[in-house]
């Protein structure tokens, strides 16, 4: 089985759509979303009806939460909060009930997914060192987890002996170790690199593969300044970060 593995897509319907007709060209099986469909971009209805044709699976980010009121924007930024509440006044009742009935996880047997971390998910915690990696192999049972949220293709190795960070490069699984894979950003890349990000994992092959996908950001930011988004929100599109 060939998985896609997208994430904070963040109403950012140009890189969706790139990401997406790539992921036709791959010959993939499944599309599996980590949640963050909306928030800060200019398209979420257009996003999460996309999301919802082609995903076999989606689960709640912590701005999809926000914009239904699951979760309190007291703490995100300024700017990301004036997003949030935007999103979810231009929302109809029908795309809040769908971002309101995704779960915080899912276990897939040969892997499981999660939005933030796998301890709390509805704690919303990020984890960018192997410090903050060492304790989340203990919760989660399988090999292989994926998750998002960072907007930063990352790998986390635990073996017996120690708890190892990598650059988002292609691998095989080695059966003494496990992994913890961020897949980046389809919608608001973080890293430096404005192409959209997203990973394939084929299970037949055990390999994760990372995956770059231009798409025209000058259109998704017309979308953000259109709506009277802040103008931060386009400008970072163009240096990924």
């Amino acid at each position: 089985m060939r998985y896609a593995i997208i994430s904070d897509i963040h109403s950012n319907l140009q890189a969706l759509q790139e990401v997406l007709s790539l992921i036709d060209r791959l010959a993939v099986d499944r599309i599996i979303c980590l949640g963050d469909i909306v928030g800060y971009g200019g398209d979420p209805a257009l996003c999460i009806e996309l999301v919802r044709q082609k995903c076999f699976q989606v689960i709640l980010g912590n701005h999809d939460a926000a914009a239904v009121g699951l979760t309190s924007v007291a703490y995100f930024n300024p700017v990301a909060r004036e997003a949030a509440l935007w999103t979810g006044r231009v929302l109809t009742p029908r795309e809040k009930s769908y971002l309101s009935g995704l779960p915080l996880k899912d276990d897939f047997g040969e892997f499981e997914i999660v939005h933030s971390t796998p301890d709390d998910p509805a704690l919303w915690r990020y984890l960018f060192t192997e410090e903050e990696a060492g304790p989340l192999f203990d919760c989660f049972s399988r090999q292989l987890l994926f998750y998002g949220h960072t907007h930063f293709p990352m790998v986390f190795e635990s073996s017996l002996k120690e708890v190892l960070f990598h650059e988002p490069e292609d691998f095989t699984l080695d059966s003494q170790i496990r992994y913890i894979v961020n897949v980046g950003s389809v919608g608001q890349p973080r890293d430096g690199d404005p192409r959209a990000a997203f990973a394939l994992f084929d299970s037949g092959r055990n390999e994760v593969t990372f995956h770059r996908q231009p798409y025209d950001i000058a259109a998704a930011q017309r979308r953000i300044l259109e709506n009277g988004l802040p103008q931060i929100l386009a400008a970072r599109l163009a240096y990924g970060s």
